[in-house]
């Protein structure tokens, strides 16, 4: 795997950051084939990217803004009324080692915190072997005759189970056409689902989801290997993924050889 990443490293940051606004572009593009008439969009603004897909997606946001250096007034104010002519409020995903121009905007419009997400990466070698035995577990590509079901499979499991909404659904109605999706089995049966984005070398691990009755079985560690074994064959050199401080994906990404780089800020503000 490679000695460490450092966390100071500001290129290696602005590298993630970029990854994962690439990755909110590529949702919009996904979104606009699949649902046009929700209108998503998306805009290069402050160094990292604006994403509208849905007054009410957790997927409306911003991301990596502030890493490319000092955001003007100016540019901020076009930020916020990016999401304020699509009514909905502003969600920025702040880097720690943005610059800090961003944070005094946010500490001077009345900004609260949402949510903290650890940003976790590793290193990958092209020969590397990344074996792992899950029980019963296998994870296949999902190509585009399993769209329907890595949506369904994904969905239920945000869900505990429970059939989800349409205006659920729609959040991932995209991601099939744009990103590499996974889906894990048992005795061939879906019971989990992933999916990947590839920018600029960087293999970005997303949407980690499994059925309740067959958690704590090794899935999501079978579908983490499985994408990091995906990357690694396509060349990327460096994979990552965001999660939620002490969870159980934080843990099984450190097993899966991540380390945590730094702490990323959710807030929001209705304008």
């Amino acid at each position: 795997m490679g000695p460490l990443l450092s966390s100071a490293d500001l290129n290696l940051a602005r590298r993630l950051e970029a990854a994962e606004a690439a990755g909110g572009l590529a949702t919009v593009e996904g979104l606009t084939r699949a649902r046009p008439d929700l209108a998503a969009a998306s805009e290069p603004i402050a160094g990292g990217r604006a994403v509208f897909a849905g007054r009410n997606s957790p997927l409306t946001h911003a991301l990596g803004i502030g890493m490319d250096g000092a955001v003007s007034e100016a540019e901020f104010d076009r930020l916020e009324e990016f999401f304020r002519v699509r009514q909905t409020n502003v969600v920025i995903d702040l880097c720690p080692m943005a610059h800090p121009s961003v944070a005094h905007f946010i500490q001077t419009r009345g900004y609260r915190i949402v949510e903290f997400n650890n940003v976790m990466a590793r290193r990958l070698g092209g020969n590397e072997e990344l074996p792992f035995e899950a029980g019963g577990i296998y994870v296949t590509r999902a190509g585009a005759a399993e769209a329907s079901l890595w949506i369904d499979v994904v969905a239920k499991s945000f869900l505990e189970g429970q059939e989800p909404p349409a205006e659920f659904l729609e959040m991932f109605a995209g991601t099939p056409l744009v990103a590499e999706c996974f889906l894990a089995c048992e005795e061939a049966m879906p019971v989990g689902g992933a999916g990947m984005f590839v920018h600029d070398g960087v293999a970005a691990l997303f949407g980690d989801a499994t059925l309740p009755h067959a958690r704590r079985r090794g899935c999501q560690m079978a579908l983490i290997h499985a994408r990091l074994e995906a990357a690694a064959r396509a060349g990327s050199e460096l994979a990552m993924a965001s999660v939620l401080p002490g969870s159980g994906s934080h843990r099984n990404y450190e097993k899966a050889g991540f380390q945590l780089l730094y702490m990323r800020v959710n807030v929001s503000r209705h304008c």
